[in-house]
């Protein structure tokens, strides 16, 4: 018994993947895409003996917590839906087949973040510290995801209620993008003045960030500059899957959609740019350039979803953005013209997926 909510999630894994990858070319992208990753890593391990790292930046192997943080929310969000709205509820409410799962789960992770801690420690020549650090911040974010529920529970913090249904064209665009907002900046009050707070934040603790590191390594720097952005991105990672996927049949068409979940996204690398240009800016252009590109990957990402959720499950969708973002990434570091053209390819097919599901003109 204490195998069966693995055996079952694989089996999702399973027919997520197929569901994803149906047509012939998608297979052939996928096998071309896994090839040309493996040639990548085969290519960067035969270089990686000559690469070395300043001592400082062992500090990334931080990073590490908030994949622990994320990753024990998802398991525990799964868990609670296995309680509740499937045949193994008994098996999720038993403790040692719970912590099994979790275990399993969290191996999957911790696995290659440490690895990739053993990695950075090597070049660094911090190799103890960086196991270290990056297995107490795994951890860390891990216990303080696990008892951020119970402390709401004891707060007696009511989640809000789901946001209404898509309005229709005539009801205003407007009105959509509260919609959005009001799922990645949730709380009391107006969504656009919720989000105006964030961005308000997002640059002060920005600008704050941009005056401590002046003095300090050039890594420390760049994660204090970058990490209230981060902040907002995650926010604004947060969608309403069921509520996209049914605007294209009200009506709104795919550019719409993709400037309404931009929006956040593209307000966060506004004001983060302007606070480190206030900073000064030939001291911060590495940093800027660092901010520009994560802002464009979430954009992109989430211009990826918002388009092939409509008629698609998302467990599907987001399996295949994370198998094809992960392809494109190691295509662009051997060939960056081959991936700009394969990402331009994948965003057209994406934008006829959505295109194709309009109903009401508007």
């Amino acid at each position: 018994m204490a195998n069966r909510l693995i055996r079952y999630d694989a089996t999702l894994f399973r027919r997520s993947l197929a569901d994803a990858f149906q047509g012939k070319r998608d297979i052939l992208l996928l096998l071309l895409l896994a090839l040309i990753g493996f040639a990548w890593l085969r290519d960067q391990a035969a270089s990686a003996r000559t690469l070395a790292l300043p001592p400082e930046a062992v500090w990334w192997a931080a990073l590490a917590g908030p994949a622990g943080f994320g990753w024990q929310r998802l398991a525990g969000l799964r868990l609670a839906w296995l309680t509740e709205h499937s045949a193994l509820a008994p098996a999720a409410l038993d403790p040692p087949t719970r912590g099994f799962y979790l275990a399993t789960a969290h191996l999957l992770v911790a696995a290659p973040c440490l690895a990739g801690a053993a990695l950075l420690g090597t070049f660094a020549a911090r190799l103890g510290t960086a196991l270290g650090l990056a297995a107490a911040a795994y951890a860390l974010g891990a216990g303080l995801a696990s008892i951020t529920p119970a402390m709401r529970k004891a707060a007696g913090r009511v989640e809000p209620e789901p946001g209404p249904a898509a309005p229709s064209p005539r009801q205003g665009r407007r009105a959509v993008i509260e919609i959005v907002l009001r799922r990645q900046v949730p709380g009391p009050g107006h969504p656009l003045v919720r989000a105006g707070l964030v961005l308000a934040g997002n640059f002060t603790l920005t600008l704050c960030a941009g005056w401590w590191g002046t003095d300090q390594p050039e890594t420390l720097r760049f994660a204090a500059a970058l990490a209230p952005s981060l902040a907002t991105l995650l926010l604004a990672s947060r969608f309403d899957a069921a509520m996209l996927g049914f605007l294209p049949y009200a009506g709104y068409r795919p550019a719409f959609i993709a400037s309404a979940v931009s929006a956040l996204p593209a307000a966060s690398l506004a004001v983060a740019a302007m606070a480190l240009l206030v900073i000064g800016p030939t001291a911060n252009i590495g940093a800027l350039s660092i901010l520009v590109l994560v802002h464009l990957g979430f954009i992109l990402v989430g211009i990826a979803r918002s388009w092939l959720y409509p008629g698609r499950q998302k467990r599907a969708v987001d399996l295949q953005l994370q198998l094809e973002f992960a392809g494109l990434a190691a295509i662009a570091m051997l060939l960056p013209p081959l991936a700009v053209a394969a990402a331009g390819w994948r965003f057209l097919r994406f934008h006829r997926h959505c295109g194709a599901r309009l109903w009401i003109q508007s």
